[in-house]
């Protein structure tokens, strides 16, 4: 059994997107990004632990080779307002040094976070450094470097497909807004 947005439809305000939509819009964005770096030495860096799902998936889309490594971030903040902290949990092992790298994140919010990972991945001088998001929130910044955007998505705190709350949903194979009594 896969957990679907009918076996948590208590918990949910509404369904964004579907697993098929979902899966439909990261090949059109693997299908840019392979035009876009045909012929380069490419790496995918995702961000853990949301972005896991997105990162695969995103990858598996390709239609060329390309080095996955993984970071783990942590941006401080208290009742879901980024407080400008942000932590490194786990470093990335792969050297990215002249090649060209897209950093995979599912959703984009304040940007706190990524505008610390670009920051972060400029000094090991890759070659170029672009973001790939599948989800992008209203207010979120323009970063001075390519962006892929699958979906602009409304505020509201949005699980599944690799997006928690809490630990739970991150299985859900669909994007949903958690309604507001079960994310008490």
């Amino acid at each position: 059994m896969t957990v679907d947005a009918d076996h948590v439809a208590d918990d949910l305000e509404s369904v964004l997107l579907t697993e098929v939509r979902i899966l439909a819009r990261v090949g059109e964005l693997a299908a840019g990004i392979g035009k876009d770096h045909a012929g380069r030495d490419l790496v995918m860096i995702g961000v853990l632990g949301g972005a896991a799902t997105f990162t695969v998936d995103l990858a598996r889309a390709l239609e060329s080779q390309v080095e996955i490594g993984w970071m783990a971030i942590r941006s401080y903040s208290t009742s879901n307002r980024a407080s400008g902290s942000v932590r490194l949990l786990k470093d990335l092992d792969i050297d990215i040094e002249g090649r060209d790298v897209i950093i995979a994140e599912t959703v984009i919010d304040t940007g706190l976070t990524m505008s610390w990972l670009i920051s972060s991945l400029n000094q090991r001088r890759p070659a170029s450094i672009a973001v790939c998001a599948l989800l992008r929130k209203p207010n979120a910044p323009q970063f001075a470097v390519p962006t892929y955007v699958g979906f602009d998505v409304p505020a509201g705190l949005i699980v599944g497909y690799g997006l928690d709350y809490r630990g739970r949903y991150r299985n859900l194979r669909c994007a949903a807004v958690l309604a507001p009594h079960a994310a008490r």
